[in-house]
């Protein structure tokens, strides 16, 4: 695509966006055969560029905005990323998804499921939850005994009765 414009080099604007247009011109009411599909690529780059309809491009060297779909079929196979290892291998990366392992796996990476400690993000905020827990409830005895204060029975009779509070001190 660079070859068809300059816009295609480095990084599109703020909400670009790319079409791959099916065309045909086919008549009937079932759906055309794909020999009877071409396909045609637009592009809009982002909200600064001065136009409110996208850009039509010839794809692939070609000639004319429409591709067949066949020829489009078999050109995107060419340059399609098609698997995760094959991402891994374009960008070089080598941590997260593609520290596991070359071939992609169904299963979660040992990144996203595993500590440093070798135990599961899932086990270590339990603990984590267990820990905050024990030290509230220790905060608070330790408030309770050493502050003097008690938890008593609040009286249940009318409004003019209940001047006991929840917390009262020694």
């Amino acid at each position: 695509m660079p070859a068809a414009s300059p816009e295609f080099y480095g990084i599109s604007d703020y909400a670009s966006f790319i079409v791959f247009e099916l065309v045909t011109n086919a008549t009937g009411t079932d759906f055309p055969s794909s020999d009877e599909i071409s396909v045609r690529f637009a592009f809009h780059n982002g909200t600064i560029s001065g136009s409110e309809k996208p850009t039509i491009y010839p794809m692939f060297d070609q000639s004319s905005d429409l591709l067949s779909y066949s020829d489009f079929s078999t050109q995107m196979d060419k340059v399609a990323v098609t698997s995760t290892s094959q991402w891994c291998d374009m960008c070089g990366n080598s941590d997260g998804k593609c520290s596991s392992s070359s071939a992609p796996s169904s299963t979660p990476s040992s990144s996203n499921t595993e500590s440093s400690g070798g135990i599961s993000r899932a086990v270590a905020g339990m603990i984590g939850t267990l820990v905050t827990l024990a030290v509230i409830l220790g905060l608070q005895a330790l408030f309770l005994l050493v502050g003097g204060f008690r938890i008593a029975k609040r009286n249940k009779g009318g409004p003019e009765m209940a001047t006991a509070s929840s917390v009262k001190a020694r």
